[in-house]
């Protein structure tokens, strides 16, 4: 694991429940270091999980999060955000954030919270089958291919990340079913993952951006109140 944090306490108290819990991690406390740790060893060093905090001394983490994304064996990312804001949050998700905390948080929490994202892996790469056609008329333009992992829109390729793709996939199973929030979890994130409402909806909200910018209908995700998501049979 690497812990890109500049604040010293904070830096310290996660290393310490990460290494208690028997993972091993090191600390980059700028965004110069964590790119020399990250892009100029990568194939001597890979690391599993990055945590990375958006507000460092000599830029944005935010610059780091599609470098990230372009390596071929690219770690999980979990973002560390000192502000409360959805905008921020959704944003750093759209740029290819697996998850986010908010500060203040809990090292404890936080290390299990990263326990979790490092045993997604690829569990379940071929649950469903590798194909998901959808034909009706909402939704006839959208096509999710499961084997190339790949989602178009009209034709058009929609560049989303690997949270996205999966809920959008789950979704696209059963048109007009409805997924709670809890089966989304258990599909995407596993089954022993706690994850915050908040999260899940960041996520919907990161995708529905990018499905609106392909011309998708606006309703084509409909969020069931209280309940949870489910893709549109009909407009």
């Amino acid at each position: 694991m690497l812990v890109v944090e500049d604040d010293g306490p904070i830096a310290d108290a996660v290393l310490y429940c990460l290494r208690r819990d028997g993972m091993r991690a090191e600390v980059a406390p700028s965004l110069a270091d964590a790119r020399r740790a990250c892009l100029e060893t990568h194939e001597i060093k890979a690391w599993d999980v990055v945590i990375l905090d958006l507000g460092l001394p000599d830029g944005s983490g935010f610059s780091l999060l599609p470098e990230l994304r372009r390596l071929e064996r690219g770690p999980r990312i979990l973002v560390l955000t000192s502000r409360d804001e959805d905008v921020e949050c959704v944003a750093a998700l759209e740029a290819g954030a697996d998850d986010f905390v908010t500060k203040p948080f809990s090292p404890r929490a936080l290390s299990a919270r990263v326990r979790a994202i490092a045993r997604r892996g690829e569990r379940h790469e071929s649950r469903a089958p590798h194909m998901s056609a959808i034909a009706d008329e909402a939704a006839r333009g959208l096509r999710v291919d499961r084997e190339r992992r790949q989602a178009t829109y009209e034709g058009v390729e929609l560049a989303l990340t690997k949270t996205e793709f999966d809920l959008l996939a789950v979704l696209a199973e059963a048109p007009g079913r409805v997924r709670t929030r809890e089966q989304l979890v258990a599909r995407v994130w596993g089954e022993t993952f706690a994850l915050a409402e908040r999260t899940v909806d960041s996520h919907f909200k990161a995708l529905r951006r990018k499905l609106e910018a392909a011309r998708a209908p606006a309703t084509l995700i409909e969020t069931v109140r209280g309940v949870g998501f489910t893709l549109r049979e009909h407009a």
